[in-house]
């Protein structure tokens, strides 16, 4: 991602083709800069502007609950795919929401401003903790800090930096109710672009991302920690030839200038939409139910 050409070794299983790094670094703060995509305020770009603030409230409502025409409206010309996959998930306003390395919580701001009360976000990583004006709180911990009872428990691309995921999602079963949700959206080595790129598969992002699972081994870790998978969803962009081309090239993700045409962009978004459709996107919605 940002040039340091680090090297890391990575094996895959060969029962469940799980992909996993070697060994984990002694010290990933250089690897978590304050510029790392995740940390920057995203929601402070939408606050100065009132109409803009309302019209996404509109939008945001819509995508979570399905309801209301003038939210229909709007999201049909500006969708939010950020907020997409909670709509399957069956929330009201008084679902316990917990977002685990959510970075500086923007997610979970744009619920909060929808009405949603009961939220909290953890990400080991930021630099402290942030309370925002509408309440929000987002705690610098990780989920073996976090107590009480959650409904939905969600990892929105932080599950494949965790170390351990098996002991990871048994402290999220501790945290749920029998039928409780974990939404976990996750890079999958079941896909075209990792057979396409091998190790310069943008997705691989070492050695931040620990594990890289594939549906067999999402589905085996499901059932060691008392989880069954109900729905799998490829929500996979162009960014997966994007970022893999530009690695192939030599050159850091967080390289500035462009390199690739309008058409090539054009090509990637379709060749997108259609491994999503076959389910050989690089990424997917994985949602796991208690037991």
């Amino acid at each position: 991602m940002f040039g340091y050409k680090d090297r890391f070794d990575y094996f895959q299983c060969s029962a469940c083709n799980c992909l996993q790094i070697a060994e984990l670094p002694s010290n990933m703060e250089k690897y978590y800069p304050q510029h790392y995509y995740s940390f920057t305020p995203k929601q402070r770009r939408f606050q100065r502007n009132p109409m803009d603030k309302a019209l996404r409230r509109l939008k945001d409502h819509y995508t979570v609950f399905n309801r209301s025409a003038l939210g229909a409206l709007v999201s049909t010309l500006s969708p939010n795919k950020k907020l997409a996959p909670l709509a399957k998930v069956g929330l009201t306003r008084d679902s316990r929401i917990l977002d685990v390395g959510c970075g500086d919580g923007w997610r979970l701001y744009a619920l909060r401003e929808v009405g949603f009360r009961n939220v909290l976000g953890i990400d080991p990583y930021i630099r402290q903790d942030i309370t925002y004006e509408n309440g929000l709180r987002v705690l610098k911990r990780s989920i073996h800090d976090v107590t009480g009872e959650w409904d939905l428990i969600m990892y929105h691309h932080s599950f494949e930096h965790v170390p351990d995921p098996i002991e990871e999602l048994q402290v999220v079963s501790r945290l749920l109710p029998a039928g409780g949700c974990c939404l976990i959206r996750v890079p999958t080595v079941s896909s075209y672009a990792w057979e396409q790129y091998r190790e310069c598969w943008v997705q691989l992002d070492a050695p931040r991302h620990y594990t890289l699972p594939s549906l067999e081994s999402m589905n085996i870790l499901a059932d060691k920690t008392g989880f069954h998978v109900r729905t799998v969803v490829f929500d996979s962009t162009k960014g997966q030839f994007e970022g893999s081309e530009r690695y192939k090239r030599g050159l850091p993700l967080a390289s500035q200038g462009r390199i690739f045409t309008s058409s090539q962009i054009r090509q990637w978004k379709r060749q997108a939409k259609k491994l999503n459709k076959e389910n050989r996107g690089d990424q997917a919605a994985f949602y796991l139910i208690k037991n």
